[in-house]
């Protein structure tokens, strides 16, 4: 019943939108009065023009930032003509032809969400994009810099690495351990990931890039493997015609830290190799950036940003009909890590985790009513032992609380290595003119090795110590899809149609230390191949009948199947002596699914309505940390979405406006969820439980919600803009049995023993924020074209409070709460400096300095302890550019 109601609700809103912009749109486009510049040219004339079009019409009229630069010209083109009265009689003028001024118009975005280039208001899909002049003026270096500025979309750590830059879209992310729900392409082609932690790509991901397209929701079919809640595109920038280059610097400094903390480096070079048959890109980035978190014993800087990446790009025009872009890329990123900041620790849960990892669990239910394991304090005695610690630890919670978040004392030594790199190949053969042959393949390489301290201190209570830096992640990818795209029925029906595949051989080694004095060794093998053949195609129903022209329906499906193997041993070693867990084990996963998309929309004009209906799919798998026999493997997740949405250009008392908008509706079941996994072999006369991790299958849920997109260009000069989105969410079913060593919480108010059922259906969804907002404001100023082009930005963005938390009630997981925070940017650009092919660009992130948590450690009731990461504090930078033959 209730789920009943949420897809009324939402299906009963998603009319509205559509309707009222549909109106708004006529209204606008049927008005009377002139634009407020057109009304001004009626009362004083316009001036004369030698031709009807000038050429700064036509350059607006293909660019609009480039009007204002090309006006100054045409105005010096119309040459005043110099009039000698007749004798006797009065002289006249002839008058002057009109001179058609270009409209004042929103810049076109061409996105590839249907698999070919096309205009975003032509999709019918929701999709928030960015230029690379966007990335530019916002400063924007990865996907952590998009928060807050993408209705729905949240980038983060997950209670992990601050590299990690976790995105969830509509509140469907990645779970440690399991496959991520929004999947990073680059040139179309999945980012390596790392198959244990949710690392996709690496630093430099955002260089040189053509834009980046956020594709909200489950694709269905054309993205469809594992985007249950959507895709991120980044497209790079590809080889044009004619010889051009850049070469910026920059500077930065970090709030609090003193002087010039950080330095980029950026070198493009574009070039005919032979003609315009054969063109080169080739490029480079190296950016190093101090850390704003110091450690007081050691000196060292966490928190270190210290990468390059390089690019090269050839595109290859063999005829009218082929074409070849071939890409090469490779990354390597290297800083002091992470620095978490220890809160609380849990001494309770230390005093029976502690003897329930040698096997004296008995100790708390021994005598009724007495609690042996609290009274021994065998857990405190243990910390204050090894830690060092007077007093179960609460010196080492007050010595850090009397440091503010910027200085730490970590026993863990934190690192952050990792290397990245691919090629790419894109094969256009154009077999006829209604007939494309496309072929991507590509082969990738990531490799990861970190030491990290998760808990903040200096007690080892839970780190990864990697003392011979190894390689935690050793992932080689190859992919394979071929395309046919083309029209068919006079042009009526759009497809694409075609097969992916895809293979990953994965390994890695953690070596970590927890609760003080277990010693942990975890190595696995991974391998995973995937095969979906898919069909998509559009048809205008016009077709049928004329009184349909301009309504369209899309079906499409694919047919996924996976192959998951996994070779993994666990070892746990107390004190160096004790063995607690030795295990080795295989296990082989195959998931064979139908995902599909079934569509209508109706364009008309510049105004597009849609309405679809599409099933998501997210792979089972292998947990190669997990202990438990039952728990080796876990079951697929699906989602299905409903969502209805409008675009549309129009004018509003002569000011173009663009607002798009969505509404939808997703329904969850065999969620993943990652937890404790804890297993006393019963073949085993040792009663110590092995500890570990899984993914379970717990249930299902709903989430809502409506997003917008606004862009209002006020004047030739002024561009506002505004996002907003709104999301609802519940678990209707959250339960799976758990196994941990100390007894948890759940929404029945009691605690929960190992063996038993937890049930958390009540607690608030995991990583979506209730309001998201963003307004921005741009002003090219009105130079003349002598001095250049500036122009000034200015953004706020807002994300509502948000849990953390995955498998906990807030009363049992301290910190699961982050805050709402708003984000003031800006930045300040001159072009063409004088004239000249100089640039320069001021800009500020964190304008006010705002100091908040980013991630919690969420490890109560695991490792007994909270800590937090925080964000990093303003920074402002120059950079300065010569450009050429741009």
């Amino acid at each position: 019943m209730r789920r009943s109601r949420h897809k009324a609700w939402a299906l009963a809103l998603l009319a509205v939108p559509g309707l009222a912009l549909a109106q708004a749109g006529d209204n606008a486009a049927s008005a009377d009065t002139p634009p407020a510049d057109d009304a001004l040219f009626e009362l004083i004339g316009e001036p004369a023009s030698a031709e009807p079009a000038s050429a700064a019409t036509a350059a607006a009229a293909e660019s609009p930032a480039a009007a204002p630069a090309a006006a100054p010209e045409a105005a010096q083109a119309v040459e005043p003509l110099e009039v000698i009265p007749l004798p006797g009689k009065p002289a006249e003028l002839p008058p002057a032809p009109a001179e058609k001024r270009a409209p004042r118009t929103i810049e076109e975005v061409v996105v590839t969400a249907r698999r070919t280039a096309e205009s975003q208001q032509d999709v019918p899909i929701a999709i928030s994009a960015m230029s690379s002049d966007d990335l530019r003026r916002e400063a924007i270096n990865s996907p952590q810099d998009l928060q807050g500025r993408v209705p729905s979309l949240l980038v983060g750590a997950g209670s992990q690495m601050r590299n990690t830059e976790t995105p969830t879209i509509r509140g469907q992310g990645a779970q440690f351990g399991a496959s991520p729900g929004v999947v990073i392409y680059l040139g179309e082609v999945p980012l390596p990931s790392d198959p244990v932690a949710n690392y996709q790509g690496g630093a430099g991901k955002f260089f040189d890039l053509g834009n980046v397209q956020v594709l909200k929701g489950s694709q269905g079919t054309l993205f469809g493997r594992n985007t249950t809640g959507g895709a991120l595109l980044l497209e790079p920038q590809k080889p044009q015609e004619g010889f051009s280059g850049l070469l910026r610097a920059g500077a930065m400094s970090l709030s609090g830290e003193g002087g010039l903390n950080g330095q980029t480096y950026e070198a493009v070079l574009n070039a005919p190799i032979a003609g315009d048959t054969l063109l080169a890109r080739a490029g480079g980035q190296i950016y190093r950036r101090d850390g704003f978190t110091h450690d007081v014993v050691t000196g060292k800087d966490y928190d270190s940003k210290n990468y390059w990446t390089a690019r090269l790009g050839l595109l290859w025009r063999a005829s009218e009909r082929v074409e070849n872009y071939l890409m090469g890329y490779w990354s390597d990123s290297d800083d002091h890590g992470t620095a978490t900041v220890i809160e609380r620790i849990n001494r309770e849960g230390l005093n029976r985790a502690i003897p329930g990892a040698v096997g004296l669990g008995v100790l708390a239910t021994i005598l009724p009513g007495i609690d042996l394991t609290q009274v021994a304090n065998l857990g405190c005695l243990t910390l204050n032992v090894f830690g060092p610690s007077r007093n179960c630890g609460q010196d080492i919670v007050d010595e850090q609380a009397a440091r503010d978040v910027r200085h730490v004392q970590l026993s863990g030594d934190p690192n952050d290595v990792l290397q990245t790199g691919a090629v790419v190949d894109k094969f256009s053969f154009r077999l006829s003119d209604a007939l494309t042959l496309v072929n991507i393949a590509s082969w990738s390489r990531l490799e990861h090795s970190y030491r990290w301290d998760l808990d903040g201190s200096r007690a080892a209570l839970n780190e990864f110590i990697n003392p011979q830096d190894v390689l935690q992640a050793d992932v080689k990818t190859v992919t394979e899809e071929l395309q046919l795209q083309g029209e068919a029925l006079d042009g009526r029906l759009d497809f694409v149609a075609g097969g992916y595949y895809e293979t990953t051989d994965a390994a890695g080694w953690i070596v970590a230390k927890s609760l003080i004095f277990v010693d942990v060794d975890q190595r696995y093998e991974q391998e995973k191949t995937s095969f979906a053949p898919f069909v998509q195609g559009s048809y205008d129903l016009g077709g049928l009948s004329d009184s349909l022209s301009g309504l369209s329906l899309t079906l499409g499906a694919r047919h996924t199947t996976d192959d998951t193997r996994v070779n993994a041993s666990i070892r746990q070693l107390a004190l160096g002596l004790v063995p607690l867990v030795d295990k080795d084990f295989s296990a082989t996963v195959r998931n064979s699914e139908w995902t599909w998309t079934v569509g209508l929309d109706y364009k008309l004009d510049n105004q597009l309505v849609y309405g679809k209906i599409s099933r998501g799919y997210k792979t089972g798998g292998v947990a190669p940390i997990a202990v438990n026999p039952d728990h080796y493997t876990y079951e697929p997740e699906y989602v299905t979405n409903y969502e209805l949405g409008q675009k549309a250009d129009f004018e509003l008392g002569g000011v173009p406006l663009r607002l798009n908008t969505a509404i939808y509706y997703t329904d969850y079941t065999g969620l993943q969820k990652a937890g404790i996994d804890a297993y006393v072999d019963p073949s085993n006369p040792s009663p110590v439980p092995q500890l570990g991790q899984a993914i379970f299958n717990v249930g299902s849920a709903w989430v809502a919600g409506f997003e917008m997109d606004l862009t209002l260009q006020a004047s030739e000069n002024l561009t506002l803009l505004g996002t907003y989105g709104y999301t609802e969410a519940e678990y209707e079913e959250f339960r799976f049995g758990y196994n941990g060593a100390t007894p948890q919480l759940d929404c029945t108010g009691q605690e929960i023993t190992r063996g038993n059922t937890v049930d958390f259906a009540c607690i608030p969804f995991q990583d979506i924020p209730k309001h998201q907002f963003s307004l921005s404001g741009r002003y090219r100023l009105p130079l003349d074209e002598s001095l250049g082009e500036m122009e000034a930005s200015m953004t706020y963005a807002y994300t509502a409070r948000k849990y953390s938390g995955q498998s906990s009630p807030p009363e049992a997981e301290p910190g699961a709460w982050l805050p709402s925070v708003g984000l003031l940017n800006a930045s300040l650009g001159w072009s063409r400096i004088f004239g000249s092919s100089l640039s320069a660009q001021l800009f500020g992130t964190n304008l006010t300095n705002e100091l908040y948590r980013i991630s919690n450690s969420n490890q109560w009731n695991l490792t007994y302890f909270q800590s937090s990461i925080w964000s990093e504090p303003r920074v402002i930078g120059l950079n300065l550019s010569y450009e050429w033959g741009r």
